[in-house]
């Protein structure tokens, strides 16, 4: 894959995690106590209800990119901003600026080295992943088990109410990338998502200030949604 459809791919699989938590979620903080929205899910149509009404979201995201050849992860934080039918913007804090910008086919990357831009009806790959998110978001179970192998259950070990969700690609060339995709929660929330690759590499991101009924005005379409001038 070229550089801007690694980037895509991952920067969908990011957003997707979040989609489920978009179905379940009425609150970011959840009470210490066991109550109602405390307990898992009950099946995998519970995560997909709903997730065509979402207004958007807001989150803060750190990643932790672990590769076999490295003795440490490449860490990476900063903020995610989408905005239905299909924008997607995220920026990169640390260690580098960068922004990554997905509206509709068009994806766009900038920072301090430069811009590009891709038609993702271009790549397969890239075209592949977005049409998963966009099933997430439209809650198709029928398309995304075209996808994916979804097996929903009860977090090992876990306490009350945590659960998991694993993602597993059926399709080319989706499943000659990816083995699997993990998504890990508790009640309405949702805190990590693991992808683990073909070649061994995995990345871990973790979700924190889930704003999952963020409306943007116009002003603000134009700020989070447009590639910073240089």
């Amino acid at each position: 894959m070229t550089g801007a459809a690694v980037r895509v791919v991952g920067a969908i699989l990011t957003l997707a995690a979040l989609v489920p938590a978009s179905a379940m979620a009425k609150s970011v903080k959840l009470a210490p106590k066991v109550a109602a929205e405390d307990k898992a899910p009950a099946d995998i149509d519970a995560l997909l209800a709903g997730l065509a009404k979402a207004p958007g979201l807001y989150a803060r995201f750190r990643e932790e990119k672990h590769i076999t050849l490295l003795q440490q992860p490449l860490v990476s934080e900063g903020s995610l901003y989408f905005t239905p039918p299909a924008r997607f913007a995220r920026w990169t804090e640390k260690p580098i600026k960068s922004t990554m910008i997905i509206d509709g086919n068009q994806l766009q990357f900038g920072s301090a080295d430069g811009q590009e831009s891709m038609n993702l009806g271009t790549n397969p790959v890239a075209r592949l992943f977005a049409d998963a998110f966009v099933m997430l978001l439209s809650g198709n179970r029928a398309g995304l088990e075209k996808i994916f192998k979804m097996q929903l259950s009860p977090k090992p070990g876990g306490s009350t109410g945590e659960w998991k969700l694993v993602l597993t690609p059926r399709v080319a060339p989706m499943d000659k990338l990816i083995k699997d995709l993990e998504l890990r929660g508790r009640g309405l929330n949702l805190n990590e998502l693991d992808v683990r690759e073909s070649s061994g590499d995995w990345t871990r991101t973790s979700f924190s200030d889930v704003d999952l009924n963020r409306r943007y005005t116009p002003a603000e379409q134009t700020k989070f949604f447009t590639l910073p001038r240089k």
